[in-house]
């Protein structure tokens, strides 16, 4: 028989198996989509980067309007030169939000710089129409849960396996 206890933290469910001795950290945080839109599981994007789950797992959401939300609150960590990914970061996860799997040229504004404080649901960000125009064929926004694995959401709460 395999003996389980739980330890639960502030952001954390701990599992330890005893008779296995291996032990499971499980992460839950407050999460909002950042665009409204369709969302698929991140195994459906064409991005093999991304759909095999190498930097973590997450969503894809193909955007029905243009602006962008944060999805968690936390510090404006990185906005990459191309302005096409943005990573979100607080003491749970780290978020990246990659806009578009072709486009990459004038696709969005940001209205925040790194360092940035952001509260869940604060308007970051608008899609531009060149990002719709580069983009005709897939217009995929892939987020990411960097470092996590198995990420479910539920209730408005993301929880994720740590990899």
């Amino acid at each position: 028989i395999c003996l389980t206890y739980l330890l639960k933290t502030f952001s954390s469910v701990i599992i330890f198996d005893l008779f296995y001795n291996t032990c499971e950290v499980l992460m839950s945080f407050l999460y909002q989509h950042p665009f409204i839109g369709s969302i698929r599981a991140i195994t459906e994007t064409p991005d093999e980067v991304f759909s095999l789950k190498l930097l973590g797992d997450g969503f894809v959401v193909v955007p029905l309007e243009s602006t962008i939300h944060a999805p968690i609150s936390g510090i404006i960590e990185t906005i990459y030169a191309s302005k096409h990914i943005i990573l979100i970061k607080n003491d749970e996860t780290t978020v990246m939000l990659h806009l578009g799997l072709k486009a990459r040229e004038d696709i969005v504004q940001w209205n925040v710089k790194i360092k940035d404080r952001v509260a869940i649901g604060d308007p970051i960000g608008q899609l531009l129409p060149n990002f719709y125009q580069q983009s005709h064929l897939d217009q995929s926004c892939n987020i990411v849960f960097l470092e996590k694995q198995s990420c479910y959401y539920h209730n408005t709460y993301i929880t994720c396996e740590e990899l």
